[in-house]
C-alpha cells in the first residue's frame, strides 16, 4: 500500500478529499501572477504613463464560464506573454469595488447571466471601450490570441496613430411610433405582466469599424486621408525609395510554384496562423521552424483570392513588415498563434 493510500486510509479518506479539493482551487485560481491591483481610475493612469491598453475582465463567480476562463485561457503561455507585453490585465469581480467605475460606465448588465464571461479592451488615454467579448461560448485561447494579435495590428497608442473609428452605428431600441402593430402589443403584454424587454447581446464596438472593402494596419483602414500640401506629397526621401526597391526586389525573388501542404497538427512543433484579407480571413497550419518566406511562397502559389493572382502584396504582422524577416522562423518572428494582415499592392 503506497503513503497515500495509508492516508487515505487513516483519515477514512478525508485527506483524498482535501488534496482533490486544493487541487480544483488550484486549477480555478484567478491569474494573480497576470493581474494588476490597481483600482480602475489608477489602472488608466498607469496604461496611459506605460502606453499598455487595459484589458478587463469581469468576473461572477456563480457561473462556471467565468471560471473556465481562470483554467483555460489565463493560463495558457501565448496569452499570458502577449497580455505581460502589451495590456494591463485587470480582474475583478461584479462586486469589487476598485471595478465600480467600469461597470457604472462600460457593463450596464453586469446582472445579466448571458453577459458573461465578459472581457473588454480600453484606451486608458481616452477611457473608450475599442473591443469587446461578451457573453458565451467561452472564447477558446488560440483564438482569443488571434484576435489580440489583430487588434494589436489595427491599434495603436502611438500618439500620432489614427485608430478604427466605428463606420455604422449599432441598431437602437425602436421609438413607439416606429413600431408595428404586433410590436406594440408584444410590448405592452411583456409590460402587463411585469416583464422587462429581453436583454440586448452586448455589442463588440470593434466590429462596427469593420468593411469588407477596406481591412488594413494602424488607422490606414478608417479615415480619408488628410489633405496635405502637394510639396509634401510629392516628397519622398531616397533613403525611403532605396528601402521600397530593397522590398520589391525581395519580394520579386520569391518563387510562386511551391504550394503548401499543412504538417499535421502537433502544438510542440506548429501552429495556426490567421490571415486577414479585403474579403474576410483564412487559417493555415505550418511548422514553427519554418521560414517567413514560406508564407509567401504559399500566398503567392495559392491567393486566397483567386483575382488576386500576380498582384503585389505586403504581409504585416503587429505593425511589422514581414519581408524584412524572410529567413527568420515562424516562431522567432513571434506569428505563433497570430494574425497577419494581407494588404495588396494595386495601382
Amino acid at each position: 500500500m503506497s503513503e497515500r493510500e495509508r492516508l487515505a486510509a487513516a483519515t477514512g479518506g478525508a485527506s483524498e478529499a482535501s488534496a482533490k479539493s486544493s487541487m480544483l482551487a488550484e486549477m480555478y485560481r484567478p491569474p494573480f501572477e497576470l493581474m494588476s491591483r490597481l483600482p480602475w481610475d489608477l489602472a488608466r493612469e498607469e496604461g496611459r504613463e506605460k502606453e499598455k491598453w487595459l484589458l478587463v475582465n469581469i468576473q461572477d463567480p456563480s457561473i462556471f464560464d467565468c471560471q473556465v476562463l481562470n483554467r483555460d485561457l489565463w493560463k495558457d503561455p501565448g496569452v499570458k506573454d502577449t497580455v505581460r507585453e502589451h495590456f494591463i490585465f485587470l480582474q475583478y469581480t461584479k462586486d469589487d469595488p476598485r471595478g465600480a467605475p467600469y461597470l457604472q460606465y462600460y457593463f450596464h448588465g453586469y446582472d445579466v447571466s448571458d453577459n458573461y464571461p465578459h472581457i473588454a479592451i480600453v484606451d486608458p488615454r481616452t477611457g473608450e471601450q475599442v473591443k469587446v467579448w461578451s457573453g458565451p461560448p467561452v472564447v477558446k485561447p488560440a483564438d482569443f490570441l488571434m484576435q489580440l494579435h489583430e487588434f494589436l495590428d489595427r491599434y495603436s497608442l502611438k500618439h500620432n496613430a489614427r485608430n478604427p473609428v466605428p463606420r455604422r452605428k449599432a441598431e437602437k431600441e425602436k421609438s413607439i411610433d416606429a413600431m408595428t402593430e404586433e410590436e406594440m402589443m408584444e410590448l405592452a403584454m411583456r409590460e402587463s405582466l411585469g416583464q422587462a424587454a429581453p436583454p440586448r447581446r452586448i455589442e463588440d464596438p470593434d466590429e462596427l469599424t469593420r468593411s469588407v472593402e477596406d481591412v488594413k494596419g494602424k488607422g490606414r483602414a478608417v479615415e480619408e486621408e488628410e489633405d496635405v500640401g502637394m510639396e509634401e506629397a510629392e516628397t519622398v526621401s531616397h533613403a525611403e525609395e532605396e528601402e521600397e526597391d530593397t522590398a520589391a526586389s525581395r519580394f520579386r525573388s520569391i518563387p510562386s510554384d511551391r504550394p503548401h501542404t499543412e504538417p499535421p497538427a502537433d502544438p510542440s512543433t506548429t501552429t495556426r496562423i490567421q490571415f486577414r484579407h479585403p474579403s474576410g480571413r483564412v487559417i493555415r497550419r505550418f511548422a514553427l521552424s519554418d521560414p517567413v518566406r514560406r508564407i509567401y511562397e504559399w500566398l503567392k502559389n495559392d491567393p486566397p483570392l483567386k483575382e488576386k493572382a500576380g498582384v503585389a502584396f505586403e504581409l504585416n504582422s503587429l505593425g511589422q513588415n514581414l519581408i524584412e524577416q524572410l529567413d527568420t522562423s515562424i516562431q522567432d518572428a513571434g506569428l505563433k498563434n497570430g494574425t497577419v494582415m494581407i494588404q495588396y499592392l494595386e495601382d
